[in-house]
């Protein structure tokens, strides 16, 4: 029994982790490196994911960098299940298939930049049809349900309170010599998200794998996020400029229109400033969350009850199609703009950056975790100016962090999860944070759960695992190693001589064919242990 880390080990992304038991091996997440050319490098480490030996993957949500290369693995054959909640599969379908597109289009461009240096092309990560196979992979899977999809192998997922449809995953594994259950969180919601209900505590685990995100921060509370961002959109109204959102298709983007949707009620935002949703993934990914409400939660499930629309609003406009995204530049009142990517590396928000950025009655309003190396990284850090499109676009925009929006619990939120899963011997892994933020969660975990062992693994780190006796049943007793059988021949070929030495010193009769016997018994065990 072992894991293997192969992402999120002392960074945020790129989520996988290779579980062993000896005959069955699988995968739990298979996400996508995003930042900084460096780190995607890892993205093409395609060995080390030992494809033809997977039996199968376990999918805890539907973001990229927890999903995003299980594509990549279908390119290299993989064709086995892949098991996920009902409302991931049915993101993971429309999110495969636009990661899909983007990764055709930068191969392309970057091919083509190659060419007139006289380089090699690029080949993308994967492609539509690595993408469309991908979607017939997909099982869905009940929450709190035990199944057991591969030999000696029990797995069930827990509600995570992250996104639509967002599970941890608890698996018991099993052997001669016992059995070990592990838990990994996924990504853990904030309590009191909008829209999804809380995360639970999963079941007991020997070994946890838990993401520490902001394992080093605390968030503002959710109402005081609200109300800046409200007041951010009200303020802008009356200087007539717009407001940028960067926002993941996810999640994030239905939840900022849930709040708008909910000021709009309320009389708080203006009648006649339209909100533009243009990104396409953010547009099927909203009518999915609209057909899947028994994933939400119960305040969002009585505002349904109530015939109210908890994410719409009469101002809300979809542009689906790049001549409707190019013509909101044209607009010249003010609006709001929510546009993809989340960390304004890619899509069609870098156009809206570069017609926008540089207008000191824009405002941009940062409302999720950044990675480091990206543009919406540079701005929250203060950059004077980003690079977007090859050009330096200066940053006059007034900018807003807004921290309390994030789909991520914080230091404090995550202990309070962690503690009721605490018992001694406990083994906790802190994965799916930066560096930083994984050593200060651990100092201060391990202060407060001295019982419990904490370790931030390593990239590529193996960690063995030891099988555990069940409760009421006798341990199973471990082949011995070559070296034990030879210490035991030993000891008899000791003990024989003693007997022998023994019998011819009283003259008594000595029984040659039982000792005959005896030292045959001994030769062969003697070999035995040699041929170990």
């Amino acid at each position: 029994m072992r894991i293997t880390c192969l992402g999120a080990a002392r960074t945020v992304t790129g989520s996988c982790y290779m579980v062993d038991n000896d005959d069955s091996l699988f995968l739990v997440d298979c996400g996508m490196y995003q930042g900084g050319r460096q780190i995607e490098m890892r993205n093409r480490s395609d060995r080390l994911y030992r494809v033809s030996d997977v039996k199968g993957v376990f999918i805890t949500h539907a973001h990229i960098d927890h999903s995003g290369l299980l594509p990549r693995l279908v390119r290299q054959g993989f064709r086995g299940p892949v098991y996920a909640t009902e409302a991931t599969c049915d993101l993971l379908k429309v999110l495969w298939l636009d990661s899909a597109n983007i990764q055709e289009m930068e191969a392309e461009w970057q091919s083509r930049k190659n060419r007139r240096k006289g380089r090699a092309q690029i080949d993308p990560l994967y492609e539509v049809v690595d993408a469309e196979t991908a979607a017939t992979l997909l099982q869905p899977v009940e929450l709190d349900q035990d199944r057991k999809p591969f030999p000696n192998v029990t797995a069930r997922f827990v509600t995570a309170g992250h996104i639509l449809g967002a599970a941890s995953l608890h698996v018991t594994l099993e052997n001669k010599a016992g059995r070990h259950r592990i838990g990994f969180s996924g990504d853990l919601g904030r309590p009191g998200q909008l829209i999804v209900p809380d995360a639970e505590v999963m079941p007991r685990v020997d070994t946890l794998f838990m993401e520490t995100t902001y394992g080093n921060r605390l968030h503002k509370s959710l109402p005081e996020s609200i109300e800046e961002l409200i007041g951010v959109v009200q303020q802008a109204y009356k200087e007539g400029g717009k407001v940028i959102i960067p926002a993941f298709a996810v999640e994030r983007t239905q939840e900022i229109i849930y709040i708008l949707a909910k000021a709009y009620r309320e009389g708080k935002m203006p009648k006649d400033m339209p909100i533009f949703l243009d990104s396409p993934l953010a547009i099927s990914a909203t009518l999915i969350f609209r057909q899947h409400p028994d994933f939400f939660d119960d305040a969002t499930q009585e505002i349904l009850e109530n015939g109210q629309t908890p994410i719409n609003l009469p101002t809300l406009k979809f542009t689906p199609k790049t001549e409707d995204s190019q013509k909101i530049n044209e607009y010249k009142g003010p609006a709001v703009i929510i546009a993809g990517s989340g960390m304004a590396n890619a899509g069609r928000i870098k156009h809206h950056l570069k017609h926008n950025l540089w207008r000191p009655d824009c405002h941009v309003v940062i409302v999720g975790f950044q990675a480091q190396g990206t543009t919406g990284r540079q701005i929250v850090e203060g950059a004077k100016s980003v690079k977007i499109f090859r050009e330096d676009v200066a940053v006059k925009a007034q900018v807003h962090t807004i921290g309390g929006f994030s789909a991520h619990a914080d230091q404090n939120e995550l202990m309070a999860w962690l503690g009721k899963l605490v018992h001694p011997g406990l083994t906790v892994n802190l994965i799916h944070g930066e560096e930083s933020s994984s050593l200060a969660f651990m100092e201060l975990a391990q202060e407060r759960f001295p019982e419990v062992k904490f370790q931030a693994p390593q990239w590529k780190e193996v960690l063995p695992l030891e099988p555990m006796p069940v409760e009421g049943e006798p341990a199973a007793a471990a082949a011995p190693t070559p070296d034990q059988l030879a210490a035991r021949a030993a000891g008899l070929r000791e003990r024989l001589d003693r007997i022998g030495q023994f019998l011819s010193k009283d003259g008594s009769e000595l029984d040659l064919r039982a000792l005959a016997a005896m030292e045959r018994a001994l030769e062969q065990a003697e070999k035995a242990a040699a041929l170990q």
